[in-house]
């Protein structure tokens, strides 16, 4: 008999014995271990081995290696799929049904997580374009955090400015605009890199057209999401919108996010922001991104007020 008859068996047996256990588990046996609790778990018959309940369990666990099909659970008896596995699959890029080799992971599979996890390292090491900063128009500031590992060291010195930073924001600022438009590299300035050129411009032009006074743009080198509200409260902006890079994960570490906060507030906290989360090409199109931020900002001008405060 080879593997393939084997499984073939195998699967035969699990299928046979799901149909004749019982729609639930056994009741648990009662506490106190030894011989009591032995004593109330009921037995098959005639054959002193495990009971229903036991029976159901082991039988999904050597489904789930065979591939057999699973009882479908009451409660989702009635469910109607809007697709087939490849209708779902199709919609997200996570590593789901991706199959096995044994008890390991395909090589296929490993190779582009060991290339994704490679790509989010160097993410967090990444430093943003001076370059694509200039082209821009962006004048570059720093945190408070000398360098790349006292930055993940102390995430406090990430929230603020240098002291030679904060007097080139209070040079070089644009005075109390409507808004005032900072980038931060966060955990990701490859996130910057990617998708600045394509948000700044079209977030610029949309907050334009609806004739909104914009600020001097920065970006922050070393910044975490606090340090933006520093640069804001110098400036004396009614808004701030941050472009920031979101932490890696392990299918992109391209991903930018957008926050918008009104600042004039007399108690300052963090539900005050709203965020626009995923801005890459493989999720939120930077373009759609841009436009949402600004439409964002716009809202956030006129209620004069965002976060918990916005109503839906």
């Amino acid at each position: 008999m080879d593997e393939r008859e084997l499984r073939e068996l195998v699967r035969a047996v699990v299928v046979k014995a799901m149909e004749s256990a019982p729609a639930s588990p056994s009741p648990r046996p009662p506490s106190g271990g030894g011989v009591q609790a032995a004593a109330a778990r009921p037995k098959s018959k005639g054959t002193g081995g495990p009971g229903e309940g036991e029976r159901t369990r082991l039988a999904k666990r050597v489904a789930e290696w065979t591939g057999a099909p699973l009882p479908v659970p009451p409660a989702i008896a009635g469910w109607k799929p809007a697709g087939d596995r490849a209708f779902y699959m199709s919609r997200t890029p996570a590593r789901l049904g991706v199959g096995a080799a044994g008890t390991r992971y395909r090589t296929a599979t490993l190779s582009a997580f060991l290339t994704d996890h490679a790509a989010a390292r160097d993410a967090v090491a990444s430093e943003v374009d001076p370059e694509i900063a200039k082209r821009l128009g962006m004048v570059r500031l720093r945190s408070a955090a000398k360098d790349r590992s006292e930055f993940l060291r102390r995430p406090d010195l990430g929230r603020r400015l240098s002291e030679e930073s904060a007097e080139v924001v209070r040079k070089q600022g644009i005075r109390s605009p409507q808004v005032q438009i900072v980038a931060a590299d966060g955990l990701s300035a490859t996130a910057l890199n990617v998708n600045l050129p394509p948000v700044l411009p079209a977030l610029t032009a949309e907050l334009q057209r609806a004739g909104v006074r914009l600020g001097t743009p920065f970006v922050i080198s070393l910044g975490r999401v606090a340090s933006a509200d520093e640069v804001a409260r110098i400036t004396d902006a009614d808004v701030l919108c941050l472009l920031v890079g979101e932490r890696p994960g392990l299918k992109t570490a391209e991903s930018m996010g957008a926050y918008v906060t009104y600042m004039k507030v007399k108690r300052f906290t963090e539900a005050l922001r709203n965020v626009i989360s995923n801005i890459h090409r493989g999720g939120l199109v930077p373009e759609e991104g841009a436009r949402q931020a600004a439409a964002l900002v716009v809202r956030a001008l006129k209620e004069r007020r965002t976060g918990v405060d916005i109503t839906p």
